[in-house]
């Protein structure tokens, strides 16, 4: 994919997400804890999942991986897009037909959506819907989602 393209893909994927935060208002689960203790839930469970589903420690528990601010706000600005997306609107305006069908439509469609490891992405994408529902913020889903992608990041920058 050429650098165009992939700035493109960004850049629609932010306008859809902020477009579809102002235009929208699904409902959302009831806020259950703390938002500290949701966001902390969140980077928790984000290591963990990439634990389970590599078998390795992230690079930067492991070695001086290097990490921009700015690749890290990058990594969150697209953490951020694909949770409004998917588990603010999508997982929102389902949450009317039950939890249960509103979880599994939107990790069905999260693992559609991504190129490869589709099953890999359902289980994910599933993941950061019951931090969402359990917490009743999106910000655990972002902050898991963010610590996921990071931690999947620290890994491949590492040298062999």
């Amino acid at each position: 994919m050429s650098a165009r393209a992939f700035w493109g893909r960004v850049v629609t994927a932010t306008v859809l997400a902020v477009s579809l935060g102002l235009a929208l208002t699904p409902p959302h689960p009831p806020l259950r804890v703390s938002i500290i203790l949701a966001v902390a839930l969140g980077a928790a469970a984000g290591l963990a999942l990439f634990v389970a589903a590599s078998r390795r420690r992230p690079g930067f528990l492991c070695s001086r991986a290097s990490s921009s601010i700015g690749r890290q706000l990058f990594l969150g600005l697209c953490a951020a897009n694909e949770e409004v997306v998917w588990r603010r609107t999508l997982l929102g305006e389902l949450l009317p037909a039950g939890a249960l069908v509103a979880l599994a439509v939107s990790s069905a469609g999260f693992g559609l959506a991504h190129r490869q490891a589709r099953l890999l992405h359902v289980g994910t994408g599933s993941a950061f819907g019951v931090l969402y529902l359990a917490t009743g913020f999106l910000g655990a889903s972002i902050a898991a989602h963010w610590v996921y992608n990071a931690s999947v990041g620290s890994v491949l920058e590492r040298p062999p």
